[in-house]
């Protein structure tokens, strides 16, 4: 799995034959071809992975530094593959549906935490997409920074930055028009 997330990773979905991930990966094409029936399918086993590791990380998402740090904890377990699913999935024509999927669950989840803090259902919407942004997109470059302080530390930089974004007040009439 992390030999094809790498491959994927380097050349995109349509660049990258099962050749490349089986030299990547020290073994032989056939190989391959015992687990996986076409590169679809291998693409396809990489999101799930990813998937289920950050499944086994987050048992109850929340909107807590507890939830950032299992997701970043995730993400440094398979880190290539996180980059695949919240990164480059979205651009491939065959698996830009699954992760829109993984984008419409956060943003639920999200949006449902926030319901009693943001009553307006419009401005509830649009922070909860935004902090769903903010968390992937967070972590994604802590990982392409080398990670560059510890979980716990990111958790609590995002847990005051998702604070800002949902304790902000909508502007007043009169201060939106001066």
């Amino acid at each position: 799995m992390a030999a094809a997330a790498r491959s994927f990773l380097q050349a995109g979905f349509a660049a990258t034959s099962l050749d490349d991930v089986a030299a990547a990966a020290g073994v032989t094409k056939a190989i391959i071809y015992r687990h996986f029936e076409s590169k679809h399918d291998l693409y396809l086993a990489v999101l799930l992975d990813t998937r289920r590791r950050i499944r086994d990380h987050v048992r109850d998402p929340q909107l807590d530094a507890d939830t950032v740090v299992e997701l970043a904890l995730a993400a440094r377990e398979a880190p290539d593959g996180f980059r695949l699913l919240y990164r480059h999935a979205r651009r491939e024509p065959d698996f830009a549906d699954y992760v829109d999927e993984l984008d419409t669950n956060a943003m639920h989840t999200a949006e449902t935490r926030l319901r009693e803090r943001i009553p307006d259902p419009a401005r509830r919407r649009w922070i909860a997409t935004l902090v769903a942004t903010v968390i992937f997109d967070a972590i994604l470059t802590w990982l392409d920074t080398d990670q560059p302080v510890e979980p716990d530390e990111l958790a609590r930089t995002l847990q005051a930055t998702v604070r800002a974004l949902t304790t902000a007040q909508a502007p007043s009439t009169e201060t939106a028009t001066s």
